[in-house]
């Protein structure tokens, strides 16, 4: 029953300091509201934050067990390929042998045009087997997933909906399960809906197709396209599971018969990484960095705080000591600065709460495909309990601040002077440390700041082989039930430039397969003509295959560095092929390029290619990627070449090279579309400085958000440096008239004042700078071209900080010069 009274009386004795944190709080409007407008944006920006992070790395999967999915794929090494995918042969042969998944499935990701009631969509697509939805094993809002013997080899034209695209495309019909709708036109049955949020490795699918593979065929062992996730089986563990895929790896053609392109340790071997890590990958480095600085934002702003609380304090000194006097004990003055410091520090996470919301809502809209997992980014209750969290730790620690005004000394000196404020050394020794650390703390960020900066710079300045100025593009793709042959594709395309060629300020029109400057790699085998392939390589295994229309070089603004490009003639001529710089130094570096012969792999049916020109190297991959090989093919051709050959070459990207921005050609190309075929989307229609500026998304994010956040903490030090002299002048304000009636010139104290807060700014400057030598290391890996330790970034972060220390000490300077010594001794 006591322990019970105990409780209760406690429970009261904080209802009663939280009353009087009140009280006190609302006599001084303006401190309040500066101390909660000042934590709110540390603790806001630590939320929205911390919403990324909980949402991309800390939660797991949306999927059951989700810590058993395995994402499985292949390397070559020899090749320079990390990670690469599997062909149908390897994948058959993996589900009979292995011991420890308890399914794989496969899958490929891909676009499909779509017609609905309004106009036709272009939708982003999964194309699965059953064994993948098994493993994923989230079950359809409605209707079933593909059953195992609809996808295989002949299997019938099915598909399921992502409730997105049943919502936006089709009205969310209630009886849409068993009807038909067209995909690349052709008609499939809508089998099932799937719930809202489900997706496969990130890749924002739309609609899922059946993967129709034939387990009887083994052959071509290196048509590599399938990605695998694996499940593994309950009692087993991911250690043992990769145990067992090396093990298999050691012996795969014992274990499977297979002759050729067998797995082997040291050459082409399975891996295996868990799922939710593969989806993270190298974003994972980029968010910590960005949760550390948000951290340093929130310790600055606590500095604050903590500053705010003693200046507070200094003139509540008198109050301290009559409470004590009468009888109060140091505790109960302890809780009561804890009850106001967490008062204060709880508004601030509720005004954080609402800047996060805010902010993570422009984040998300500004960069929906820069960051995994982007989609579940919110403000949900588990940010909400770790702002509740921090807001309270700040509170509790920080608001303790004015506990070096309890002294016993000092309370009692404080009733003898009749209520003059005094202060002692220790106290404004913590106040400049707390400034010397907030320099520093912003030093670190600004330096992280503008290493990013300058990454950005150097990458959107990296020549990427072609003149991406005045060019438009966009995408159309070609449904195999109506454009069922090369010379259809060819006819259509023909007719479509000869269109477009018209449109007032358009001056050439062409089209490739691939768009620069960040497209997935092909690294398709290809016979070279007089180049045999050492052991080490390199193998004959070309990067970048690129089929282009006439004109492509000169639209683009790519140079022919040798020989020639193609040309009207070769539509009808013997057939041709343009390589890149990067081929010739690979497999010709001795030999005049001109004249060689290459060969698409593989058979002896196919032509050989005689090489008439050399381009200029193109990213391909990233900007801020080893240009790879390329082999440059005249769609012209490709009739006459493959006659009888049925192929479906995915999207062709047209370009437009235009004395006219894209807001005038925009309307003329969409309905030159519409009127040579209706059913056709138009894919992407933008300029191509737009998909160079995509390319560099995460970067850019990455530059910006570090920006954004050194920016609020260098504000934030400033302003607790040009808090610290403004009190100091305050309080010094006797001495400084004393000073100017004994002949002390008005520059002399403004160098003196100025003086102390630039030592306090240079030991935070070059304390930052000791820590940012150590630091930046951790972010190399996010650099371009620029060290960690770059001396040019370096020397502009300290000329800047520098400056804005000035800049903070001279306001307060500036007052103190203006004292008038008559009224200063007149008043004391």
């Amino acid at each position: 029953m006591s322990s019970v009274i105990d409780v209760i009386m406690r429970l009261d004795t904080l209802a009663q300091d939280v009353r009087s944190a009140f009280r006190n709080l609302r006599r001084s409007p303006g401190f309040a509201a500066l101390t909660i407008l000042t934590l709110s944006v540390g603790i806001g920006a630590n939320t929205a934050m911390f919403s990324v992070l909980n949402a991309v790395i800390l939660r797991p999967a949306a999927y059951p067990r989700p810590a058993q999915l395995m994402f499985v794929s292949s390397r070559f090494p020899s090749l320079g390929f990390n990670q690469f995918w599997v062909s149908p042969p390897e994948y058959f042969e993996l589900t009979e042998i292995s011991r420890t998944f308890s399914s794989v499935g496969a899958y490929v990701t891909g676009e499909a045009n779509v017609s609905t009631a309004d106009r036709p969509r272009r939708v982003s697509t999964g194309i699965v087997n059953a064994e993948l939805l098994e493993t994923l094993a989230v079950p359809p809002q409605a209707g079933r997933w593909f059953r195992r013997d609809e996808t295989r080899a002949n299997g019938p034209r099915l598909v399921m909906l992502s409730s997105q695209l049943w919502r936006s495309a089709f009205a969310s019909r209630s009886d849409i399960v068993g009807k038909t709708i067209e995909v690349d036109g052709v008609q499939n049955e809508v089998v099932g809906i799937m719930p809202p949020g489900f997706d496969v490795m990130d890749n924002h699918v739309e609609m899922w197709l059946p993967l129709q593979l034939n387990p009887s065929n083994r052959r071509n062992r290196g048509n590599h396209f399938l990605n695998l996730i694996g499940r593994v089986k309950d009692g087993a563990t991911p250690a043992q599971a990769q145990a067992e895929l090396a093990a298999l790896v050691a012996n795969w053609g014992e274990r499977t018969g297979a002759k050729d392109h067998v797995f082997t340790p040291d050459g082409h071997a399975l891996q295996m990484e868990p799922m939710q890590e593969e989806i993270v990958g190298s974003a994972r480095l980029a968010i910590w960095v960005l949760q550390a600085a948000v951290g340093f934002v929130l310790l600055i702003a606590c500095a604050n705080f903590a500053n705010l609380l003693l200046a507070r304090a200094e003139t509540r000194h008198r109050e301290f000591a009559i409470r004590t006097a009468i009888g109060a004990s140091r505790w109960r003055l302890l809780m009561q600065f804890v009850s106001e410091g967490c008062v204060l520090a709880l508004g601030g996470g509720a005004v954080g709460v609402l800047l996060a919301w805010a902010g993570v809502r422009a984040l998300v809209a500004a960069y929906p495909d820069s960051l995994p997992r982007a989609g579940e980014i919110a403000v949900d209750p588990s940010v909400l309990l770790f702002t509740f969290i921090v807001s309270l730790g700040t509170g509790v620690v920080f608001g303790l601040a004015p506990v070096l005004h309890l002294t016993p000394g000092g309370l009692h000196s404080s009733l003898k002077e009749g209520g003059v404020r005094g202060s002692t050394s220790a106290r404004h020794g913590v106040r400049r440390a707390l400034v010397v650390a907030e320099v520093a703390l912003a030093v670190v960020l600004v330096v992280g700041a503008g290493l990013m900066l300058r990454t950005v710079m150097n990458l959107l300045n990296v020549d990427p082989g072609f003149d991406r100025s005045r060019l438009v593009t966009f995408a159309l793709d070609l449904p195999l039930a109506r454009y069922a042959k090369f010379e259809n594709q060819l006819q259509f395309y023909q007719r479509l430039f000869g269109r477009l060629e018209g449109i007032p300020g358009v001056r050439r029109v062409s089209g490739m397969t691939g768009l620069p400057p960040n497209r997935q790699v092909d690294a398709n085998d290809t016979d070279i003509g007089n180049y045999t392939a050492p052991k080490q390589g390199p193998f004959e295994n070309v990067d970048y295959y690129q089929r282009v229309t006439q004109g492509y070089f000169e639209t683009m603004g790519i140079p022919i560095v040798e020989g020639r490009g193609f040309e009207p003639s070769d539509a009808i001529g013997a057939p041709v092929a343009i390589v890149n710089e990067t081929l010739v130094r690979t497999f010709w570096k001795d030999r005049n390029p001109i004249g060689q012969q290459v060969r698409q792999c593989c058979g002896d049916q196919i032509p050989w290619l005689t090489v008439v020109g050399v381009a200029k190297d193109v990213k391909q991959g990233g900007v801020d990627q080893k240009t790879g090989t390329e082999l440059y093919f005249l769609l012209d051709q490709f009739p006459r070449l493959y006659p009888d050959v049925q192929v479906g070459g995915g999207a062709l990207n047209i370009t437009l090279r235009s004395t006219v921005p894209i807001s005038t050609l925009g309307t003329a190309i969409e309905g030159i579309v519409r009127d040579v075929d209706p059913s056709l989307p138009v894919i992407k229609l933008r300029e191509m400085d737009a998909v160079f500026r995509e390319s560099l998304s995460r970067p850019r994010l990455l530059a910006q958000l570090l920006g954004g956040f050194a920016g609020l903490a260098l504000f934030l030090a400033s302003i607790g440096t040009y808090g610290l002299l403004s009190y100091l002048v305050t309080e010094r304000r006797r001495e400084i008239g004393i000073r100017m009636a004994l002949g002390a010139e008005r520059a002399a104290v403004l160098r003196h004042i100025m003086g102390q807060g630039l030592r306090l700014a240079l030991f935070g400057l070059a304390a930052g700078l000791t820590g940012a030598f150590a630091l930046t290391r951790l972010m190399a890996t996010l650099l371009f071209d620029v060290e960690p330790n770059d001396p040019a970034t370096l020397v502009a972060v300290a000329a800047a900080i520098t400056s804005v220390a000035a800049l903070a000490c001279f306001i307060p300077a500036q007052r103190a010069t203006r004292v008038d010594p008559v009224v200063v001794l007149r008043d004391e």
